[in-house]
């Protein structure tokens, strides 16, 4: 085929111009049989088109786009129609084209409408012509050359299959490759055999290479396998060296930078998921005291924070700003509100102990707020004739406001006020030439207030040299007659720390790096008892634990160290607390409960701490519940009581305060020894059982005073009791000596409903086998019988139990117990799953279970399974992650055995008892938590995982994850 190129290099044959609206069909099949026919074997297409859909890239300006294109493009083929005639695009390329190239560069395909031409005229036909926009007419001196394809927009398929379509098309690529379409023809056929040709040595080449790939490709493939194994053990190698170190330098940091301690511990666990990882990881949760902390806005000028006594809100001063914020989540913070400041800088904020008004002192005014609703404060009238303050306390019940305002030397000035009636404020008293003057603090009963500064006066005496008039400390004053304040003593010097206990007999003060406790008495001067030493900066604020046995001192570089002051002549540092992102604390303060601690550093991070959380479960309270043994125990739905079963009577215990758990009543009447107790799903009646064949039903709507309501005789001595959550039915268990010898087990089904328990059903279990704990699942629609063969009853209809198939070894001599929320159920030292009627084979065994023969219990979220242990203890066993089943946890050893386990409904206590006769509560703490989402927890805790400057230092190699998005 003879050459097309000219002298100008063009990067595209034809520009193809259109309607989009008219030719979406009839232009792409143009477009591809310009490219395919006549095409060389050896190059992708015969020519170049462009077509706007196919060939246009993204640009912010379309037509300097195509205008580019249409320079670039050696023919331009119009697909003439009517709509294409109306396009202002398609006319504005045509306008370009006439102005840059010749005519017969030029091609028209028709594809709807009529084209006339005009021989006299010499040009189109305009009064005939319909398909042309008006930039065609006029420019042309002879007939054009024209392709008509109207006929196609009809055709269902447009290719070069199609004889009439290829006719047609190839007159138009004729034209574009510059040759007669005789020429074009002949050189369609030559490529089609040379195409075949090539095709066909192709095909005996690609034969002979499949084969001799196949062989290589088999030899790649072992030598790929064999370095994909490499590789994989490389990276498995270099991920178990990773976690190792991020298990050891979590551990490191646990105690001084706990926050990065628990990423770490995280980060471990997320690279390589493994029973390893996760016990350490909730180990970590468990074992620091940290709860999270929440970084606020360091907004710039801020210089005032100051907590409730409640730790919940907290309030933030600076140049005119005044805000409340809701910090009562650990790790979370809410804005509540934003108030008008008063005029000039704020010195000091302060809250009543009730939480409900904010006082606000400024260099140029004052303000007091309602906050009774944080969200909705109200503005409440000044106190009269007060100007500037420094500094101010509640006291008395809140009924009382002391108020300092300095002055130049001892020109300060002590105020106190009535502020009861919070609308009308008035002055009680004031006491004039104060030197100490800049803060304040009043006790809870008001009857003493204490006045401080840090500030030192200096004197430059006549001989020239400087000396020092007044120093920092604090001034006690006797308030109990709040209209007659009395001066009582000076001490010196202070800087720093305020806090009276809530019984007003202690009061801590600071100076550098040491605080003071001293004993207030009425009408007499403070008297030191002791010193605490050991921070690591001066120390900025103290606060009491509610109870007043406890307190905590907060340094300036954010560290917190919590005071055992049950003696306060005799302190005793309880525990450090330290977070490396906190810088200077500013104020600190407990919760109501006392179980949290919470700080404020000068950027306004809230940190929050666990104060009653140590390295596990830890004992709450103790009581004799037996003078021999408790055999078991059962705790009430409402979780307000306690029932064991002791060797010699069953007795009721109010359970409400964990910490102080009360003894309500002793119920007797059984003819042998107690033996199970159990709770009715109403928690109104309490059953037990006894070795003498009997089981009594009490009901304790009185808890001080249960009614026995039913005797019942059983098979043989009861082993376990159990009530049905969702019908009057009890199922008890025992066993029965055999006269030839051993024993054989035994189960009754007991209709409760009237008040008149009937026997319903009753089992004979497998011979020579002692009954297990008998369990429902939540739904009350399964029973498990241990020792009844298959031992699993469908219960769907009481009056008729299905005897469900199961593995008849798998229940011998096991305790059982169902999850309430999980679909679990345990035997022993397994766990299956529930679906449906059915459960899951293998079981799930927990690793390494020695055979403790006690009993077993599910915490309410089902992520914790308590264990009994005959050897005296109990353990907590971690099936969170039933793939990785692990102890969490086990509890300090006890002389005798432990028999019996069950938790509170809200799942912060574990209740233990057993051979030594004591009832035992202990706090879970984070256990539950952790167990249940151990990552969930890690990010709340940690606000997030590493960053990815802490993840290039502690995972090198490994692409970054953020593990808490």
């Amino acid at each position: 085929m003879p050459s097309t190129h000219t002298a100008t290099r063009y990067a595209y044959d034809a520009f193809l111009s259109y309607s989009h609206g008219a030719d979406t069909k009839v232009a792409p099949a143009v477009h591809r049989a310009l490219s395919r026919l006549a095409k060389p074997w050896n190059r992708p297409r015969a020519l170049r088109i462009f077509r706007d859909q196919a060939s246009l890239e993204a640009g912010p300006d379309l037509w300097a786009t195509i205008e580019a294109k249409l320079s670039t493009s050696r023919h331009l083929v119009l697909l003439a129609s009517p709509q294409a005639a109306r396009s202002p695009w398609v006319g504005q390329e045509i306008a370009h084209w006439k102005q840059h190239r010749e005519p017969a560069t030029l091609l028209i395909v028709l594809t709807s409408g009529t084209i006339h031409w005009d021989h006299t005229a010499r040009d189109f036909d305009r009064t005939r012509t319909t398909a042309l926009p008006p930039q065609m007419f006029g420019w042309f001196a002879a007939e054009p050359l024209w392709v008509d394809l109207t006929w196609a927009g009809s055709e269902t398929e447009l290719s070069l299959d199609h004889a009439r379509f290829r006719q047609d098309v190839g007159t138009l690529a004729a034209a574009l490759h510059g040759v007669s379409k005789d020429v074009l023809d002949s050189e369609e056929a030559r490529q089609h055999a040379r195409t075949v040709g090539v095709r066909r040595a192709l095909t005996w080449s690609l034969a002979f290479f499949l084969v001799a790939s196949l062989v290589f490709g088999v030899m790649a493939q072992v030598r790929g396998d064999e370095a994909e194994r490499q590789r994989k053990e490389a990276d498995g190698q270099r991920r178990v060296a990773t976690v190792r170190a991020l298990l050891a330098e979590s551990e490191n940091r646990l105690a001084g930078d706990p926050r990065t301690a628990v990423r770490l511990g995280l980060t471990a666990y997320r690279v390589r998921p493994s029973t390893e990882t996760r016990t350490a990881l909730v180990n970590a949760l468990q074992r620091t005291p940290y709860a999270g902390v929440s970084l606020g806005p360091d907004d710039v000028g801020q210089f005032v924070r100051q907590l409730s006594h409640d730790a919940g809100v907290l309030a933030t001063a600076g140049e005119g700003t005044l805000k409340l914020w809701d910090v009562s989540q650990p790790g979370r913070r809410r804005l509540l509100h934003r108030l008008t400041a008063p005029r000039g800088n704020v010195e000091d904020l302060a809250f009543s102990r009730d939480g409900r008004t904010l006082f606000v002192a400024a260099t140029q005014g004052h303000a007091l707020w309602d906050i009774t609703t944080p969200g909705k404060p109200r503005p409440l009238p000044g106190l009269p004739g007060a100007t500037g303050l420094n500094g101010g306390g509640f006291g008395d019940g809140d009924r009382t406001l002391a108020t300092v305002r300095e002055g130049k030397g001892s020109s300060g000035r002590l105020d106190l006020w009535d502020v009861a009636a919070p609308d009308r404020p008035r002055r009680l008293a004031s006491v004039t030439g104060l030197y100490d003057a800049t803060r304040v603090q009043m006790s809870p009963d008001g009857k003493t207030v204490v006045s401080a500064t840090g500030k030192i006066t200096l004197d430059e005496a006549d001989t020239g040299k400087i000396t020092i008039e007044h120093g920092s400390g604090m001034t006690a004053w006797d308030t109990s007659d709040p209209t007659r304040p009395r001066r009582l003593g000076r001490d010196a010097p202070w800087a720093g720390a305020l806090a009276f206990s809530p019984d007003s007999r202690t009061l801590i003060s600071s100076h550098a790096r040491t605080a003071y406790v001293w004993r207030i008495r009425p009408m007499r001067a403070p008297q030191l008892l002791s010193q605490l030493r050991g921070h690591r900066a001066d120390v900025t604020a103290a606060a009491f634990r509610p109870d007043g046995k406890a307190a905590i001192t907060l340094d300036g570089r954010g560290g917190a160290v919590r005071w055992d002051l049950a003696r306060p002549d005799k302190p005793h540092a309880r525990r450090r607390l330290l977070d490396a992102d906190l810088s200077r604390g500013e104020d600190v303060a407990f919760t109501p409960d006392g179980r949290h601690v919470r700080e404020v550093d000068f950027r306004d991070a809230v940190a929050s701490w666990r104060t009653d959380l140590g390295p596990g479960p830890w004992q709450r309270a103790q009581v004799a519940a037996d003078p021999v043994a408790v055999a078991a125990v059962a705790i009430s739905p409402d979780g307000r009581t306690a029932a064991t079963a002791g060797m010699q009577a069953l007795m009721l215990w109010d359970i409400t305060d964990h910490d102080t758990p009360r003894r309500l009543s002793v119920v007797r009447g059984f003819s042998g020894n107690p033996t199970d107790v159990a709770f009715s799903a109403d928690g109104r009646y309490v059953a037990g059982g006894d070795d003498a064949s009997r089981v009594v039903l009490w009901d304790a709507s009185n808890r001080r005073h249960p009614r026995k309501t039913a005797t019942l005789r059983t098979r043989g001595p009861v082993a376990s009791l159990a009530f049905s959550p969702r019908a009057p039915l009890l199922v008890t268990s025992g066993n029965q000596p055999r006269l030839t010898g051993g024993i054989d087990g035994w189960a009754t089904l007991w209709n409760l409903k009237g008040g008149r328990p009937a026997q319903m059903r009753s089992y004979t279990l497998k011979s020579f086998t002692n009954a297990g704990v008998a369990s429902f699942s939540a739904d009350g629609r399964l029973l498990a019988l241990p020792g009844a063969g298959s031992g699993l009853f469908d219960m769907s209809d009481p009056n008729r139990p299905r005897h469900l198939t199961w593995d008849p070894g798998a229940v011998l001599q096991q305790d059982t117990a169902f999850s309430a929320k999980r679909k679990l159920l345990a035997v022993g030292d397994s766990v299956y799953q529930v679906n449906g009627t059915s459960l899951s084979e293998p079981a799930v065994e927990l690793p390494d279970a020695p055979d403790r023969g006690g009993r077993v219990a599910f915490h309410p979220d089902g992520d914790l399974l308590a264990e009994a242990d005959d050897r005296g203890t109990a353990v907590l066993w971690d099936i969170g992650d039933l793939r990785r089943p692990h102890v969490a946890a086990e509890l300090p050893p006890a002389d005798e055995s432990v028999d019996d386990v069950a938790f509170t409904p809200d799942g912060r206590t574990l209740l233990t008892a057993g051979g030594d006769g004591m009832l035992r509560l202990w706090d879970l703490g984070r256990l539950p938590a952790a167990a249940h989402d151990p990552k969930r927890l890690a990010c709340q805790v940690a606000a997030g995982g590493l960053d990815r400057t802490q993840w290039l230092r502690y995972v090198p190699g490994l692409a970054y994850q953020d593990l808490c998005r």
